[in-house]
């Protein structure tokens, strides 16, 4: 993956991936299992009703995220993008949490996002780069999921991404 343009893929799903709000959303529903909608506020209480729009809205437009119910009340549930997304996230965090970055004492969130940041300003190429461990996981992500981003890496051909739709 050392095209330009899929340099400029990842530096664009990173972004995309890294709000905060859609990182705790996606591993809250991993974690603990599917958010009855009424109580998000109340289960995130570190994000404002804003920032879960936000995160709610660009998690269904990545087809991370869809309605469901649950204990028979409407709820939101991971799809399975999202679930292995969740899985991407944690190996960002271990990752991170491991080399003590972005510093000893950081949370789940900022691990993450830093090490999603990091991912997308390196393509790879360098000693000292992009850590690979969450950029494999990253880049087998972005591959198996490229047509919910918008936008396919270099070797996929547009059939291939139809037939992904």
């Amino acid at each position: 993956m050392n095209a330009p343009s899929d340099t400029a893929a990842l530096a664009r799903a990173t972004a995309a991936l890294s709000h905060p709000g859609l990182i705790r959303i996606i591993s809250d529903i991993d974690d603990n299992g599917p958010l009855q909608r009424h109580l998000l506020s109340r289960t995130l209480t570190a994000l404002s009703r804003q920032q879960l729009r936000h995160a709610t809205a660009a998690g269904r437009a990545l087809g991370l995220l869809r309605a469901g119910t649950h204990a028979g009340n409407p709820a939101l549930v991971l799809t399975p993008a999202g679930k292995e997304l969740a899985d991407v996230y944690d190996t960002a965090a271990r990752w991170a949490r491991t080399h003590h970055y972005p510093c000893d004492v950081s949370d789940f969130i900022t691990r993450v996002q830093a090490t999603l940041t990091l991912l997308g300003e390196h393509d790879g190429t360098a000693d000292g780069g992009a850590p690979q461990a969450p950029r494999a996981a990253l880049v087998s992500w972005i591959r198996d999921h490229a047509a919910s981003l918008g936008y396919p890496l270099a070797g996929t051909s547009p059939d291939e991404m139809e037939l992904a739709a």
